[in-house]
């Protein structure tokens, strides 16, 4: 029942986000909110239910699966395997790439940074909401909400992602 109950979570969570920034009707909203309680309801979960957030969201996982692009296994398994000792070197030597980065106003080349950092620590929320950053250079403020979401989500208490 776990994955399932994942899978209604990031549904549930996906439908949120439509809610919030979908620009959709009233009548289309209030459909939204009463498939959110329908979910809520058959699956015991709500959008509080953190501990059953993926690294990825849902439109991200529905857009590899749509390119052929295989699923990360920490995607497949609820159960994550901490880094590596290099991994974590190495996400935080891309961490503090994309910081020079940022500096020098390169944010592309800051979120291909970051990117990288998550692949190798999809668990630090510092990597989600530091691409926010980058992305919110960019004009690309869907992405940076969907990382500031998933930052919260890993880290509820982290203050940072809340105000960016």
């Amino acid at each position: 029942m776990d994955n399932k109950k994942r899978l209604a979570y990031a549904i549930i969570r996906f439908l949120h986000h439509q809610l919030r920034h979908g620009g959709l009707s009233s009548d289309a909203q209030e459909s939204l909110e009463v498939a959110i309680q329908c979910l809520e309801t058959a699956f015991g979960v709500t959008v509080e239910d953190h501990d059953l957030a993926l690294p990825q969201t849902l439109p991200e996982i529905f857009e590899a699966a749509a390119a052929g692009k295989e699923v990360p296994q920490d995607l497949r398994s609820p159960e994550r395997t901490p880094p590596s000792e290099e991994d974590s070197a190495e996400a935080e030597r891309l961490k503090t790439e994309g910081n020079e980065q940022m500096k020098v106003e390169n944010f592309e080349a800051a979120v291909h940074f970051y990117g990288k950092a998550i692949e190798l620590n999809p668990a630090n929320a510092v990597y989600f909401c530091n691409r926010a950053a980058a992305y919110s250079k960019l004009g690309n403020y869907t992405g940076a909400v969907q990382d500031c979401e998933r930052a919260i989500c890993i880290d509820p208490s982290y203050s940072k992602a809340y105000g960016r």
